[in-house]
């Protein structure tokens, strides 16, 4: 694998193709995985990992919440660069201390406001991007928000101790402004292999 390989996880989205067309937008290759195969993939030598979202709840039942996160058990091994998008962002959030409640649901799109300044969002010609979910996350002591929104509190987050993004909203459904962030997190993702 080249070094811009970037791993895409689908998590039964039907919006997992516009991640796909996001990122090579960019000019990176995509590895797509399915998410069962995720907590058996050899990530060496990737760049990033973007997980999509899917049309699975946390909250739906106690088993159905244990089941996800067994699916979810790759990410407290992994250490590349990682956007959770809506059902991934929930799964970080959850295996580094956060918590997952049923909310508002949201089927359209909301303006997102940023509160802590972060690479994520350089560039942006709105700040207006696509909902589809009814569950959001409350922070731990480990993540760091970065945006909310009028319905939500916790519209994206950054894990303090290691490069892990999260956001709620669907950026790969959001227009130009969504395909930027995707390609502002993949220079990010970019920038920590320097650092590392």
């Amino acid at each position: 694998m080249s070094s811009k390989d970037i791993v895409t996880i689908n998590c039964g989205s039907d919006k997992f193709p516009k991640i796909v067309h996001a990122v090579r937008h960019h000019g990176y290759k995509t590895i797509g995985i399915d998410l069962q195969d995720a907590n058996q993939w050899d990530f060496t030598g990737s760049t990033a990992v973007i997980i999509s979202g899917g049309p699975h709840l946390f909250t739906e039942s106690p088993q159905k919440h244990d089941q996800l996160m067994q699916s979810f058990q790759f990410l407290k091994h992994l250490e590349l660069p990682t956007l959770g998008i809506c059902l991934g962002h929930q799964a970080i959030a959850l295996t580094f201390g956060g918590q997952v409640y049923r909310g508002e649901e949201r089927r359209k799109s909301d303006n997102i406001t940023v509160i802590a300044p972060h690479p994520l969002f350089a560039n942006l010609t709105s700040n207006q991007f696509s909902e589809d979910h009814c569950e959001g996350i409350h922070a731990s002591d480990t993540m760091h928000v970065l945006a909310q929104s009028d319905h939500y509190s916790v519209e994206a987050f950054q894990i303090t101790d290691r490069p892990f993004l999260g956001v709620q909203f669907h950026p790969e459904t959001s227009g130009e402004q969504g395909v930027q962030l995707i390609g502002n997190f993949l220079c990010w993702a970019e920038q920590q292999h320097t650092i590392a």
